[in-house]
């Protein structure tokens, strides 16, 4: 038996924030475990009433890493008091956040995962608008890349953040003439020697920890709205499994967007705190944007391999799922003497990486549990690539064309670019990305 079985449940202690130095201490219980994590944002600028309110948020956001070491069969909201409007974000959080994570360890009763409410906080006394200038996630890859130009050129000056930057985040921010700000966060140092242990592991709602880092950065500097740079596909989910949707992208999808704005509002009195600026548009579309900015070649990646690496020398590991799928994206605006540069090889010539792309195409299993695209755009990829000089001739496009059943239609084709999917951008923000235009 696993001894992490035992665990009753993950409770909430409580937690720390001095607002002299901007370090955040939360507290965890599994059982007689307590573990500890650090977000350490530095001096803050400013006082605002909703930062408590916001760490509230974030102190319960942050507990899905503790929860997953023992997944325990409840969750006690003994130590943090919220408003009961923001409670449908936290059981979203631990029923769909954790789907992944339930779904690899086969663990059905997270899908339903009790969660008990302690004491309730009155509303705040207060609705605040964020109107200075826009706090930018940046990643490193090419989504977070777009937002940058159109904000920038759409002359609403973002001031650009990350959590934990690497050397390969770093080297994307500089090539922005923008303003950058940082925070880190530690999780509790014995978190790896748990794992060593037996501890449970798996996928958790990271998105949803890094969006309230940044809307507390905000409020601590005067600035205005967290911009994220997440796209249509990400609310599309992987598979299905005991009747429930498994989204690995669950976090950076639209409903989880919707969750999250309802509890800043509700709980914190923060109107259009955050939101997606490319929630709107595909993946295809936004690759067919960021290949006009020629300037960020040199350091550009989307590769999660390469992101554990300590320099930014090695961007593309060029065989998972991401780098199949960014490069099937980019090819068709880029051509292949800029791709190949920027990967460092040709990853259509590479016939061992067939049966990725099967899954990328439906052809086979379901979607990769990765940040990739939705099956039908990686289909109008490949038409286009079948009708691309550069490109047609590929071993890889040759081979999938001859697969699958039929490529998209011109009217589907169109359809991927129409840019017009549902989103929560505010009206200004939006011209901004619209006066980028289409780009076919």
């Amino acid at each position: 038996m696993n001894p992490w079985e035992q665990v009753e449940a993950l409770r909430f202690p409580g937690r720390e924030f001095d607002p002299a130095t901007g370090v955040a201490r939360f507290h965890y219980a599994l059982d007689d475990l307590v573990l500890s994590e650090t977000v350490d944002f530095g001096p803050p600028a400013t006082e605002h009433p909703a930062l408590e309110r916001v760490l509230d948020l974030l102190y319960v956001a942050a507990s899905t890493s503790y929860y997953k070491i023992a997944a325990p069969r409840q969750v006690v909201l003994d130590g943090v008091a919220l408003t009961a409007g923001a409670l449908g974000w936290v059981r979203a959080l631990f029923h769909d956040g954790l789907g992944e994570f339930a779904y690899r360890n086969k663990l059905e009763y997270v899908l339903d995962l009790p969660v008990e409410t302690g004491a309730s906080a009155e509303p705040p006394a207060w609705t605040h608008t964020p109107s200075g200038a826009p706090l930018v996630a940046v990643g490193g890859g090419k989504d977070s890349i777009v937002s940058m130009e159109a904000l920038q050129l759409g002359g609403l000056e973002p001031v650009l953040f990350a959590v934990n930057p690497n050397a390969i985040i770093r080297s994307v921010m500089a090539v922005s003439p923008q303003p950058v700000r940082t925070v880190q966060r530690r999780l509790d140092p014995r978190m790896r020697e748990l794992n060593e242990a037996g501890a449970y592991n798996g996928h958790i709602p990271v998105t949803a920890i890094n969006s309230l880092i940044a809307v507390a950065t905000s409020l601590m500097h005067g600035l205005g709205p967290v911009v994220m740079s997440n796209e249509s596909s990400a609310s599309v989910p992987n598979l299905s499994w005991l009747g429930r949707d498994i989204n690995h992208q669950w976090s950076k999808g639209l409903p989880a967007e919707r969750h999250l704005g309802e509890a800043l509002l509700a709980h914190a009195g923060l109107r259009d705190a955050y939101f997606s600026l490319l929630r709107g548009l595909s993946e295809l579309h936004i690759a067919g944007l960021f290949a006009r900015f020629t300037t960020y070649d040199e350091v550009v990646t989307s590769c999660n391999a390469a992101f554990k690496l300590r320099d930014a020398s090695e961007r593309w590991c060029g065989h998972c799922p991401k780098c199949r799928f960014v490069f099937l994206a980019l090819a068709p605006f880029t051509g292949r003497e800029r791709l190949v540069h920027i990967f460092g090889s040709d990853v259509f010539t590479d016939m061992t990486q067939l049966p990725g792309y099967r899954e990328l195409m439906g052809l086979t299993a379901h979607k990769p549990f990765e940040c990739v695209g939705e099956i039908e755009e990686s289909l109008v990829a490949l038409r286009l690539l079948t009708e691309h000089p550069d490109w047609r001739d590929s071993p890889i496009v040759t081979a999938l064309a001859a697969e699958v059943p039929a490529l998209p239609t011109d009217a589907e084709v169109d359809a991927a670019f129409a840019g017009d999917g549902p989103n929560l951008v505010p009206a200004r923000y939006l011209a901004a990305l619209t006066s980028l235009g289409s780009p076919r």
